[in-house]
């Protein structure tokens, strides 16, 4: 089995940078333990349309199943205060850089964990489109805020079905037409909450969610364990749409995550 590679040193479109803007700022910054991480001058994408969520078929953790690579974002080591330039520097260095990531087709996913989640550490999350172990962290270690020790990262090999490449695209082509009509988004005008599912036994997992539409998304994680993107508000609606399964679910944990509005979208992508 992969096994997970931590680094600690100085983790869809990118929820949408502004999505993920307006996560980050929604509390402290731990680099400097002075309350809301200010807004920075990063140029936002313009919205997609919005769609309505649509049901799921069971759960086929075979069906053109492609390889990346998971990266969380956590808390990193640095403990010195950040000026109200470096915040700046670091978190527009940030967005920008995710960006680019995405422009190149190497980031297919990101955005930041709520206040409900499994571990205090947990600031955010990357989707990269390769399954080599080096390529993932010379592409994520290129982030600002690794280099200046606000984030630490681990990597963690995932196998999906979902059309994460084709919701890049559609994010992407969303964005240029948006510009090409002078349109402008607000930070967190796509931004939405998302309850992620991690669970210790991969297969149990998928015969428990076989079926369950709230399930946009499922993946294998180190190769036994699940991933999985619930359409969920909170925690809180998630436990009550996993009450049939719980049991069949096993040992498994809940997060809150906010990421693009478009997510909704990936069954009907994975049926195009």
């Amino acid at each position: 089995m992969p096994r997970a590679m931590r680094v600690h040193l100085p983790f869809l479109l990118l929820g949408s940078v502004p999505a993920w803007l307006a996560g980050c700022q929604g509390g402290a910054d731990p680099a400097d333990g002075a309350g809301p991480v200010e807004p920075v001058a990063v140029a936002p994408p313009a919205a997609a349309p919005a769609a309505a969520p649509a049901a799921v078929p069971a759960v086929d953790t075979d069906a053109a199943e492609r390889h990346c690579t998971l990266v969380l974002l956590k808390t990193g080591p640095r403990r010195e205060p950040l000026s109200d330039s470096e915040r700046s520097q670091i978190f527009g260095g940030h967005f920008g850089n995710m960006q680019r990531l995405a422009r190149e087709g190497h980031l297919l996913v990101a955005g930041p964990y709520g206040k409900e989640k499994s571990d205090a550490a947990l600031r955010g999350l990357f989707v990269l489109d390769t399954v080599d172990p080096e390529r993932a962290r010379q592409l994520a270690e290129t982030d600002p805020g690794f280099k200046a020790g606000v984030f630490t990262f681990d990597y963690h090999m995932m196998a999906t079905a979902a059309p994460l490449r084709a919701f890049l695209a559609a994010e992407l082509a969303a964005q240029d037409d948006a510009a090409r009509g002078g349109r402008t988004q607000a930070p967190g005008d796509r931004l939405r909450s998302y309850v992620l599912l991690t669970a210790d036994d991969g297969a149990a997992a998928a015969a428990a969610l076989a079926g369950v539409p709230a399930v946009l998304w499922f993946a294998r994680l180190d190769s036994t364990r699940a991933f999985v993107l619930l359409d969920a508000p909170d925690v809180e609606a998630a436990r009550a749409l996993l009450a049939p399964v719980v049991r069949a679910l096993g040992a498994h944990h809940l997060d809150q995550w906010s990421a693009s509005s478009g997510l909704v979208d990936l069954p009907k992508l994975a049926r195009s």
